[in-house]
């Protein structure tokens, strides 16, 4: 599906949905996770519906499950150094 040639706009799609996801000190960051998660799963199904009309949708969508993933493993994963 021409991932090469999209790869502008699944980066794109990434940064967006990086700078739309919550940040880690927020004190309501579980209810603003839920939303930002419901807010993907809404795109992805819009996405799907119209990919085989407007493929940059799907592609922008795709970037933005990149960053969901992105969030998670920030989130579960902490790497300390104790001295």
């Amino acid at each position: 599906m021409e991932f090469m040639k999209n790869s502008n706009i699944i980066l794109i799609g990434f940064l967006v949905w990086l700078i739309i996801a919550p940040r880690v000190n927020s004190p309501r960051y579980g209810e603003l996770f839920l939303a930002y998660m419901t807010a993907l799963l809404f795109s992805l199904i819009a996405s799907s519906e119209i990919m085989m009309i407007k493929p940059v949708a799907f592609f922008f969508t795709l970037g933005g499950v990149l960053a969901f993933c992105y969030v998670v493993m920030r989130k579960t994963i902490r790497i300390t150094i104790h001295k």
